[in-house]
Order: structure tokens, then C-alpha cells, then sequence
């Protein structure tokens, strides 16, 4: 079973660094389905990794650092089609809200069924996107915890600065599985505001 296992963390790191999508603002292919659906992370984008978002047909971004006017909008004319579906800056801190997680199943699953191509970032691409991608690779690929916990490390740093977002994933697969929460109370999955300050209105 362990090797299996092993198996199967090694062909979702070589497909997230395939085709040279490993590039040095940390982009990467998470999944990729037959009808066209791609999930990308990545970290703040310049220009040329703009260029880049258009040229993979990335066609919706959820910012998770709450700074799309200082990127996205500022290199609009080099990925005029992409469209920021949300801007809001999340604490890696605090753990992630049911209403967040509603709203980012709602817009994954529609995405699937349409075969977009969509993409999530934070600034370096590691954290807060590690903490999403992991609830991301639990939830639709099926990844045991600790397997989305080895390459959430595997593409993040400095995790000295940020222990508090493992046990925040581990009280993800908490929610996941719809049991009580195992871990500390400030690192459960908890309710909090409505949404629609950070996603109306993007473009």
C-alpha cells in the first residue's frame, strides 16, 4: 500500500512540473482534465508570467493576497481576457471560512464542467496557495492528507514562518470528511462574512 502510495505522490509532482510549468513566479499545473479543465497556482505575477497565463488559456484567477490592481491590472494589456473572480487578503493565520470554501467549490466545479482553465495565488505562491491547493487536491483528487502536505511543502518555503498551516490543512480534512474538528479551535474550518465585497465586481 505505501508504495502505492508513492506511486501516486510521484505522478502528481512530475505533472504539476511537466512542460516546463514550473516557472519562477512558482506556476504550476495542479490537474488538467480530458474536456480542458485546468487548476493552476501560482505566485504574483509580471508581465512575462502574464503573457504566459494567456498563452496556457488561464481564464479566471482567485487572488488570495488581495492585491489584483497591483499585477493583474496592471498587466492587463499583456492577458486582456483574464478575469479576477476574486481579490481579497487572506490571513495565512487564520483558517479558512465555510462561506469561502462554498464559494471556491462553486466556482471549481462550474469550471470543471465547462472545461475553463483557472488559476489561484497568494504572493510567493506558497502558503496561502498551499493551504487552498491541498484542500483543492484532498477534495477532487482524492490525496490522502499527508500526500497534499508533502507537495504543498515541496512547493512552498520558508515553513518555519507558517507551522500553523498544517494543522489548518489537517482540520480541512476535518471539514472534508464532516466530522468534528481534531485540531486546536484556532486552526478549524469556521463561518464567517459573506463574500460578496471580494468577488462582485472583478473583471
Amino acid at each position: 500500500m505505501k508504495w502505492q502510495l508513492a506511486v501516486a505522490l510521484c505522478s502528481i509532482l512530475f505533472v504539476t512540473t511537466a512542460g516546463g510549468l514550473a516557472q519562477a513566479g512558482n506556476l504550476h499545473l495542479v490537474e488538467e482534465l480530458e474536456n480542458g479543465f485546468a487548476f493552476f497556482r501560482s505566485g504574483k505575477p509580471d508581465r512575462e508570467d502574464m503573457e504566459q497565463y494567456c498563452e496556457m488559456g488561464i481564464e479566471e484567477m482567485c487572488v488570495l493576497a488581495g492585491n489584483a490592481a497591483a499585477y493583474e491590472e496592471k498587466y492587463r494589456d499583456a492577458c486582456p481576457t483574464l478575469k479576477v473572480v476574486y481579490d481579497y487578503k487572506q490571513d495565512a493565520d487564520e483558517p479558512l471560512t465555510v462561506e469561502f470554501l462554498q464559494w471556491f467549490d462553486a466556482w471549481v466545479e462550474e469550471a470543471r464542467r465547462a472545461g475553463k482553465r483557472i488559476a489561484v495565488r497568494c504572493n510567493c505562491g506558497c502558503h496561502r496557495t498551499g493551504r487552498l491547493v491541498a484542500y483543492y487536491q484532498m477534495r477532487y483528487q482524492n490525496l490522502s492528507t499527508n500526500d497534499a502536505l508533502a507537495i504543498m511543502y515541496a512547493r512552498g518555503k520558508n515553513w518555519g514562518l507558517h507551522r500553523n498551516i498544517e494543522p489548518q490543512v489537517r482540520a480541512l480534512r476535518d471539514h472534508l470528511e464532516g466530522r468534528l474538528c481534531t485540531q486546536r479551535p484556532r486552526y478549524c474550518v469556521r463561518h464567517g462574512e459573506a463574500l460578496e465585497e471580494s468577488t462582485s465586481g472583478k473583471r
